[in-house]
């Protein structure tokens, strides 16, 4: 269980990339073979996606694999450079709470609103914003914690 938890970016999202797969390749199959496009499959995958999307982006800061301008960063001494680090952490976990807090209204304002091809709510594709946000959150928070308590 603590190996799914660790990993659950990366197993999450690597299954609904497969059901997206294969929802993909049965709309082409549908569609060519059988002339019978499936009405709501684009929709499924674009749902998936989304996901996915949002899963990796949390799986790249758990393993500190975000975009960083390390250029500038190294020109500074090391006391700077750890000063900067922090404020640069500081700032992306302010926009991912900013983030969740969008995501949250967005997906309020879409519960009326129905995907007519799955006939459910736009709100399940919506809160994957604030999910996968919240994630995200955790994992920074995560990831700092480890690099302190190993520098320490």
């Amino acid at each position: 269980m603590r190996r799914f938890l660790k990993n659950f970016e990366e197993y999450v999202g690597g299954t609904l990339f497969i059901v997206m797969f294969i929802v993909l390749v049965a709309q082409i199959i549908a569609r060519q073979v059988f002339d019978q496009p499936i009405k709501w499959s684009e929709e499924l995958a674009r749902f998936l996606f989304v996901y996915i999307g949002f899963l990796g982006v949390s799986a790249g800061i758990k393993d500190g694999q975000h975009v960083a301008i390390t250029f500038l960063l190294e020109k500074f001494p090391p006391k700077i450079q750890r000063v900067m680090q922090i404020v640069f952490q500081l700032a992306i976990l302010g926009i991912l709470v900013v983030l969740f807090i969008i995501g949250v209204r967005m997906t309020i304002r879409k519960i009326p609103v129905t995907i007519v091809s799955l006939k459910i709510s736009y709100m399940y594709m919506y809160i994957a914003l604030p999910i996968t946000t919240l994630l995200m959150i955790y994992r920074l928070l995560e990831r700092n914690f480890n690099e302190f308590i190993r520098k320490s």
